[in-house]
């Protein structure tokens, strides 16, 4: 009886097409699966090296390559695709190099060029310095022992520069040892002054493992920064640039009017329940929208001003001087949006010098000494609080009121 012939397997049927015959001698199943496997996991290596469609061209290319190179016939083809076939062999650094080829583009490895034009300037610069030193007469050598002579120096430059090499090598990892061992230095300097600052009681009341400054303190000085330009926005287009003393009074006046308003909004949450820091939060989102509302007055003020008005003119003229259709729509509406943001530019300069102005003149700003919260006290009172079960959706409906 005659054996069915063994086939490459039909998912490796591209890669192994050149060793067909070889894969027909293999001995026994296991052997055909086992090598298999170490196929397809070359198979999977190109792939991260080529485009995945093209692994087992590659692969194929690859052992076309060394069977046209094999001088004899393959008499183990276990072992030739072992250590001949499938093996990588780059001839310089690049990882798409087999044998002097990239695998990616299929041409001639330009770094491998590389290396073979070192390899032959050292092997010119040893045969120069040899006939140099005979033609000088510093060198007397017979001619059939210069052969000799050349491959010996060329042996000892070669050597030299494995060594000069080896120790560029050693010294790259020494310094990257020193380079590791400092990042982990500063990585541990930097978690430890991270657990200081995390750990670091609130600059405000004292609560301890606040980072510096709890949440609600950061919520009260919110509040005081928003008081304060709140003010500065109200007062910022009536304010008397000759009178210091009653702009200073006119602002402890608006700045305890614009206080009054916001708590009595605080009150009420207060009475609905909300705690501490719920109450801050909203206080800040409150004096926040009415800042923005006196800022957005006074912006639409300052553009209504003759300068304002000038400026837009001359922005809308000078694009409309520009536009090759100045009567569509779409033309008109560029005017339109360049005579506004000229006009918003002449109130945001007019704004910042105003209150430039006015903050120079404003009663001088007195920090409260801090004040260290009795936690042990104020905390039971706050845990003994009833909270409803819908204060979060009441306190937001408050906040966008």
């Amino acid at each position: 009886m005659f054996a069915r012939p063994v086939s490459v397997p039909e998912d490796l049927g591209e890669a192994l097409a050149p060793v067909a015959g070889l894969w027909a001698r293999l001995g026994g199943s296991s052997t055909r699966a086992w090598l298999a496997t170490l196929v397809r996991g070359e198979v999977g290596r190109l792939r991260g090296l080529v485009e995945p469609e093209l692994a087992q061209r590659v692969l194929a290319e690859r052992l076309q390559r060394r069977l046209d190179e094999q001088r004899h016939p393959v008499v183990d083809p276990v072992g030739w695709l072992l250590k001949r076939g499938l093996p990588q062999q780059p001839g310089c650094w690049q990882r798409v190099c087999d044998e002097g080829v990239r695998m990616d583009t299929r041409g001639v490895c330009e770094s491998c060029r590389v290396l073979v034009g070192d390899r032959r300037g050292l092997r010119q610069r040893v045969a120069d310095e040899l006939l140099e030193e005979r033609l000088s007469g510093r060198l007397v050598l017979a001619e059939r022992k210069v052969g000799r002579e050349a491959e010996r120096r060329l042996q000892k430059a070669v050597r030299e520069e494995l060594t000069r090499k080896e120790a560029a090598r050693e010294r790259t990892a020494a310094e990257q040892v020193v380079r590791e061992a400092s990042y982990e230095l500063k990585r541990q300097a930097f978690a430890e002054s991270e657990w200081e600052r995390t750990a670091a009681p609130c600059a405000d009341c004292g609560l301890e493992g606040s980072a510096g400054l709890c949440l609600g303190c950061t919520e009260h000085r919110g509040i005081k920064v928003a008081v304060d330009e709140a003010t500065a926005f109200a007062l910022v287009l009536t304010f008397d640039a000759g009178d210091g003393p009653g702009t200073r009074a006119l602002w402890r006046e608006c700045e305890r009017a614009t206080r009054t308003v916001l708590e009595e909004r605080l009150l009420r949450l207060r009475a609905e329940g909300h705690d501490v820091t719920s109450v801050a939060f909203a206080g800040r989102r409150l004096i926040e929208e009415l800042r923005d509302r006196r800022r957005r007055t006074a912006m639409e003020r300052l553009k209504q001003h003759e300068e304002a008005d000038q400026a837009a003119r001359r922005a809308g003229a000078c694009l409309l001087r520009k536009q090759s259709e100045p009567h569509t729509p779409q033309a008109r509406q560029a005017v339109r949006e360049a005579a506004e943001a000229a006009r918003a530019r002449v109130a945001e300069r007019w704004l910042g010098e105003l209150l430039a102005q006015l903050h120079s003149m404003r009663p001088p700003c007195k920090e409260p000494s801090a004040e260290t919260t009795d936690w042990k006290r104020v905390l039971p009172e706050l845990a003994a609080q009833a909270l409803p079960e819908d204060a979060s959706c009441a306190l937001f409906e408050q906040v966008s009121a």
